[in-house]
């Protein structure tokens, strides 16, 4: 029998200090953090060193803060892991993927995800609150695994925007439904589509079909793959 992971929490300061150095996010972090703007125009190592002794002197300075939010953190996601597997077990006919889950907190709220590693951080103050970020990037990795596993080499190998793109609206119409806001609590969250009316069209599509593999299918076709939708790799 395969059993659903049990994610794991912790603290990862080395993965703050690589999220506040990396470039992609850099920017809106001195928006959070403004004291990060005085390294800014350093030299490449002294501007990392900087970065670097701001996430272990906040980490210093709040640190009964964060080992508190941790604890509500996996108190939350404890909660509702049952009933969050449940749902996700009714969506896909594929069990999860083996391999350590583990969501980090984080002191900047960027909330990247690791697909190939299943690790993902999670802003400890997140508007949406945790839980949603844990549902949300749990989410992403039995979709990715469920599109390699199921669907032939042509759309397996197309562009990883277009997957990430719909990976990301999927997320958007699957955390919509009643037995996903139950857990998260989160009925209108920000969406990943590009506009309210492609997350309309999404939701209708997921309507009218309510199958994870023709939502796919028919979202393919949408995006110029002629081939037959439901070809399978296996």
């Amino acid at each position: 029998m395969n059993l659903p992971p049990r994610l794991k929490f912790d603290l990862n300061i080395e993965l703050d200090k690589w999220a506040c150095n990396s470039s992609m996010f850099y920017n809106s972090n001195i928006k959070d953090y403004p004291g990060l703007a005085k390294g800014k125009d350093l030299g490449s190592e002294a501007k990392t060193a900087y970065n670097n002794k701001f996430v272990d002197d906040f980490y210093t300075a709040h640190i009964n803060e964060i080992k508190n939010a941790i604890k509500i953190m996996k108190r939350d996601w404890l909660r509702n892991e049952k009933k969050y597997f449940e749902a996700t077990g009714r969506l896909f006919s594929n069990p999860w993927p083996k391999g350590r889950y583990t969501c980090h907190l984080s002191i900047f709220n960027r909330n990247p995800r690791f697909i190939e590693t299943k690790e993902f951080q999670a802003f400890y103050k997140h508007s949406a609150t945790t839980n949603f970020v844990c549902a949300h990037e749990m989410l992403h990795f039995i979709f990715y695994d469920y599109v390699e596993k199921n669907f032939t080499e042509k759309p397996r190998n197309m562009e990883e925007k277009t997957i990430w793109k719909l990976s990301e609206i999927f997320n958007d119409v699957i955390l919509r439904l009643p037995e996903f806001v139950a857990i998260t609590g989160q009925k209108e969250p920000a969406f990943y589509a590009e506009s309210e009316q492609e997350l309309n069209d999404a939701i209708k599509l997921w309507e009218e079909v309510k199958t994870v593999k023709v939502f796919i299918a028919k979202y393919f076709k949408l995006v110029g793959y002629s081939e037959s939708p439901l070809s399978y790799s296996r």
